[in-house]
């Protein structure tokens, strides 16, 4: 029988944090959470945490890490296998046990910055391919639909029909709104030297181009839903914008462009997720939503990597130790906040009896936290130690 009793910690739960707690682990489950007796620590491997905190494993939902992992620079492929394996240790080492590789499809701009020799079709079928293999963490994909890629339309519904997809958000990157504004858009044309007439030149350019919208953008969000596959909506700036998500469907509005998009949707139902490296630098790049003050305002409840994979962890402590929240609470942003949102929240997402073992033993060093122990599935897949 494989069991575990990680013993001497600081339990977090949904509700609270057990002091001097225990999680009994048997056969990849979670089987015990609380007081455990000592008799049944003689029937398997025993753990002092030694004061350290127990939560559960990561789950996150956007990270576009696997693309930066196949092409660290422009043109530089590294074989996806090798991609793949190499950015699992690293997801693991964050403390990453549930990742959805966010994969884009139909961005031109990105395509052609990163000169990769591999089309999105192969990309997408390799990394499915590594994920179906025995693996450190569980690997799921997010498709992330750019809305110009007309193209690419039939080939998002075959990957989503075919079972690759396990999330799909539609984003549209069309400069005079969304994370664009006129503005922010010429700031970064004149940035990358472009002139005056060369600005004009391309907003006309993507402002006019054919997108997926009207009812083939209906057909895209119901055939996802018809797949069992929650949506996302991308860069959401305007209320009416997030009714016209929630009328097709779209359960979940990802990085809100301002406080009044990210309360609504919040007000309708919709989880909303905002970046953790937002928290951890302590504002946004482009000037958009505060995650810190959204966070604390109750109109974000999912905190994802985006860029930075080992900003999650940090950000929970840092509103932790910096900002007064409550620590489960904190936790509920990167455990079962998600979990609810993408439907996995029965199985995966707390420390509950009856759950699968996924958890984390979380050090706290020179004032940061670090996973000393990963679990996954009731097996331990990292272990290090602190001085």
């Amino acid at each position: 029988m494989n069991t575990v009793l990680i013993t001497n910690a600081q339990v977090v739960t949904p509700d609270g944090i057990i002091s001097d707690g225990s999680v009994w682990v048997e056969e990849g489950r979670i089987r015990q959470v609380g007081a455990v007796t000592d008799a049944l620590a003689r029937e398997g491997q025993l753990l002092d945490a030694g004061g350290a905190y127990v939560i559960p494993g990561i789950i996150d939902i956007h990270t576009d890490a696997m693309d930066a992992e196949i092409v660290p620079r422009p043109a530089a492929d590294i074989p996806v296998e090798v991609a793949f394996r190499e950015l699992e240790r690293k997801m693991c080492s964050c403390g990453i046990t549930t990742v959805f590789h966010s994969l884009h499809l139909g961005y031109e701009s990105a395509e052609n910055q990163s000169r990769s020799r591999y089309t999105r079709g192969d990309i997408f079928r390799k990394v499915y391919g590594a994920a179906t293999r025995p693996t450190l963490i569980r690997n799921r994909i997010h498709l992330r639909f750019e809305l110009s890629g007309i193209n690419a339309f039939e080939e998002c519904l075959d990957l989503m029909r075919n079972g690759v997809v396990d999330l799909l958000s539609v984003m549209d990157h069309t400069p005079g709104q969304g994370q664009f504004n006129k503005e922010r858009f010429k700031e970064h044309l004149l940035a990358q030297g472009k002139s005056e007439a060369q600005y004009h030149e391309e907003l006309l350019l993507r402002s006019t181009r054919p997108r997926i919208e009207g009812d083939q953008l209906e057909y895209l969000v119901r055939a996802a839903l018809e797949n069992r596959l929650p949506v996302a909506s991308h860069d959401d700036d305007t209320i009416e914008k997030v009714d016209a998500m929630l009328a097709m469907g779209v359960s979940i509005c990802e990085f809100p462009i301002n406080f009044a998009t990210a309360r609504y949707a919040s007000e309708m139902g919709m989880h909303v997720a905002g970046g953790a490296s937002n928290i951890l630098r302590g504002g946004s790049l482009s000037g958009n939503l505060d995650m810190t003050e959204a966070v604390l305002e109750g109109v974000v409840d999912i905190l994802c990597s985006d860029y930075y994979p080992a900003a999650i962890l940090h950000s929970i402590f840092k509103l932790h130790r910096e900002k007064n929240m409550r620590l489960h609470e904190a936790v509920n942003l990167a455990t079962l906040h998600p979990a609810e949102s993408v439907g996995l929240d029965e199985t995966l997402g707390s420390l509950e009896a009856g759950k699968e073992a996924d958890l984390l033993i979380v050090r706290i060093q020179d004032g940061l936290p670090m996973a000393t122990h990963v679990m996954v599935n009731g097996k331990f897949v990292m272990q290090t130690t602190t001085k």
